[in-house]
């Protein structure tokens, strides 16, 4: 299907459910229909009911609360942000059929805005174009990339004579052949995810000659997200070290009591026999009043949202040691029949990230195989 600044017609409709906003669309009931006309056009329905979406691709649009009509190109850019749509408007490139209020009011409300979606195949197919043939004199190699997963696939680069060639396919005699998932890809290259750890927590494999798979990054040009937002800054300079050590934890009586009441869905802590505070987690001593705590008390499950956190750096999970893909975000706050000064920390639904606010309520989503450790709690997301 063709792309317009690097997207197509189908990313903007299948990545609305992730950016749909239901807090900001209650008592909303709307039928939008798009016509797209052009290469990579279609039909498609968006009905927000009950704070619900539904986004569906027809071959003929239904009775709708309103059509928006216009060609492929102006769509895309629109949500872009590349082309003016008031503009567009203006000289006819955009029409509505019916009540043009339920785009202008619901829209903006309803979703979040649209980013590209890098695919590994575009950063593959755009090596080439790149390459730095200077920084290749004397170079000849064979680099192949095994991409699994979605949007996966198997190439092969040919670096021969200062000139760069891309195969289909993975050829038998390639000098390195470099395989992890495409989404694992996709991050390296556009700097969500850190090289260095990708490597050491085995995310990325490298059959053959490593030290040629070292050799790629100065060969090539850094790969631009097309459609995104040009941002200057400051080169950051950074030092890359994965420290390991081999070492095993006793819980202890009262975090032993923690992770138990993980494994039953609930969330334990201890209540100071002086000051009356509930410390989440469990604490042997109270750090006010330098007492030991031994009266297990049992809060929440849902809470208050204090304070949200969002990480953009991609590091190791120190939990697990895999990458973590960004941004992803955590929030403090302060669960029920806790006490209002005391906070606890974990992450939230990623689904949840643009929409949560200081003061929501959230609760707990629970592993449904729970064992009594950390994983037991997934995340807390907003109480809908």
């Amino acid at each position: 299907m063709a792309e317009y600044f690097g997207s197509k017609v189908e990313d903007v409709f299948n990545t609305m459910p992730a950016r749909f906003l239901p807090q900001g669309v209650a008592g909303v009931d709307v039928v939008i229909g798009y016509d797209i006309s052009g290469e990579s056009g279609g039909k498609w329905t968006v009905t927000i009911r009950d704070a619900k979406l539904t986004v569906a691709a027809v071959p003929e649009l239904p009775k709708c609360s309103v059509v928006l009509s216009t060609d492929a190109e102006t769509f895309v850019g629109g949500a872009l942000g590349k082309i003016d749509a008031a503009e567009a408007f203006g000289a006819g490139k955009i029409k509505f059929t019916g009540d043009i209020t339920a785009v202008l009011n619901v829209l903006p409300k309803a979703f979040s805005p649209f980013k590209p979606v890098v695919r590994a195949v575009a950063i593959i197919e755009s090596m080439p174009a790149r390459f730095k043939p200077e920084k290749a004199e004397g170079v000849s190699l064979k680099i192949g990339y095994d991409l699994s997963g979605e949007g996966g696939g198997a190439w092969t680069m040919v670096i021969k004579d200062q000139t760069c060639t891309l195969k289909q396919g993975l050829d038998s005699d390639c000098s390195v052949t470099m395989r992890m998932a495409s989404d694992v890809f996709v991050g390296l290259n556009t700097g969500t995810i850190d090289p260095g750890a990708a490597f050491g927590s085995g995310q990325v494999k490298i059959d053959g000659d490593i030290m040629a798979a070292g050799t790629t990054a100065k060969l090539f040009a850094k790969f631009e997200v097309a459609g995104a937002e040009e941002k200057k800054g400051e080169e950051l300079i950074s030092l890359k070290c994965i420290p390991t050590i081999n070492q095993r934890f006793a819980t202890g009586t009262h975090m032993g009591k923690w992770f138990a009441g993980l494994k039953e869905m609930k969330i334990i802590g201890t209540r100071c026999p002086v000051c009356h505070r509930i410390m989440v987690p469990p604490t042997e001593v109270c750090a006010v009043c330098r007492i030991r705590t031994d009266d297990f008390v049992e809060v929440g499950p849902k809470a208050t949202v204090c304070l949200i956190d969002t990480i953009y750096y991609a590091s190791p999970d120190p939990l697990t040691g895999q990458v973590r893909h960004t941004p992803y975000a955590g929030a403090y706050m302060v669960l029920d029949g806790g006490s209002p000064m005391e906070s606890f920390a974990m992450e939230i639904n990623p689904k949840d990230m643009d929409r949560i606010k200081p003061g929501m309520k959230i609760r707990p989503v629970w592993n449904e195989q729970r064992s009594g450790t950390f994983t037991d709690l997934l995340y807390f997301e907003i109480d809908d």
